[in-house]
């Protein structure tokens, strides 16, 4: 069965990431889903961001209103002196436009900093090109948000239910670090549809009896497991058939044209023949291509 293509925070390859351009474009070239990340705003907003730290995706620095608010905190385990999120209000956001995060990766995609807004899960959710289609939410650090008074799946499932998502069409899956925050986001929204796992190699445990509990804890209570492709290529080759025959989906990450080192198909027939469901890609159209020439 031919794997399905995930444009990873859009058509990042060209547009800077985590923006409604990046996202159109994902799914004008071919994609079948689009993946994001959600973090909040001070006053209850989900923003569609990397992170909470602003700096690296945004224009923030050259932001003259907002030069006040950077400063430095202990961030879940490091400390980082920046611009956050979770401090300013959605108007002093808009305030800031996207930038590519690594231009010396993606200079075409570099070309369009400073160009696009900022967008919140509602802006995406109310979209004419979101109508009919597949969106992966993952929700960053939501229990670090809950640490600090920020509900974030429960801002999620407001703006899911506000918008009405199921009647234009639009299926989701959420996903997260996080084992216990997506148990929560589950239990909270347990009808939107379905529940990944992520995870990757650091996190992976190393001896076979925890790695076996470890993949029933995430079956027993998820809907399937996001991977990356180091961790199914040097630690754990089988992942992708012990997710299927317990049922569950198996994704992997994240395909990047840059990293070939031969020809690009080449370059993603490794991802593809791992068996999984679903692969992220930054450039969606070339994984498309080659997906879509296999017999």
């Amino acid at each position: 069965m031919k794997p399905l293509v995930f444009g990873h925070r859009g058509a990042s390859g060209y547009r800077p990431e985590n923006t409604l351009e990046a996202f159109e474009l994902a799914f004008a070239q071919g994609s079948d889903a689009i993946e994001l990340d959600l973090v909040p705003t001070s006053d209850g907003h989900l923003i569609i961001r990397h992170e909470n730290v602003l700096s690296h995706t945004t224009n923030i620095a050259s932001v003259p209103e907002l030069a006040s608010h950077k400063h430095g905190k202990f961030l879940i385990w490091r400390e980082v002196e920046d611009w956050f999120s979770e401090e300013l209000t959605l108007e002093q956001i808009r305030l800031a436009r996207a930038i590519e995060r690594i231009p010396e990766v993606r200079p075409g995609s570099a070309k369009f900093d400073g160009q696009f807004q900022i967008p919140t899960i509602d802006d995406l959710l109310t979209a004419d090109f979101a109508k009919g289609k597949t969106l992966i939410l993952e929700l960053k650090y939501p229990n670090y948000f809950l640490s600090v008074g920020i509900d974030t799946p429960a801002l999620l499932a407001a703006s899911l239910e506000k918008h009405r998502f199921k009647d234009r069409g639009i299926k989701v899956i959420i996903e997260t670090f996080d084992f216990v925050g997506l148990q929560r986001a589950k239990a909270l929204m347990p009808n939107v549809g379905q529940f990944v796992f992520l995870t990757e190699h650091w996190r992976i445990p190393k001896e076979p009896a925890e790695r076996a509990q470890y993949l029933s804890d995430i079956a027993e209570n998820f809907d399937g497991l996001s991977i990356d492709r180091r961790s199914i290529r040097d630690q754990w080759p089988s992942v992708v058939e012990d997710l299927h025959s317990r049922g569950k989906l198996a994704f992997t990450w994240t395909a990047r044209a840059e990293d070939a080192e031969n020809s690009v198909d080449e370059y993603y027939a490794d991802f593809i023949h791992t068996g999984v469901d679903g692969i992220f890609a930054d450039h969606p159209d070339l994984l498309r291509f080659t997906v879509d020439s296999l017999t």
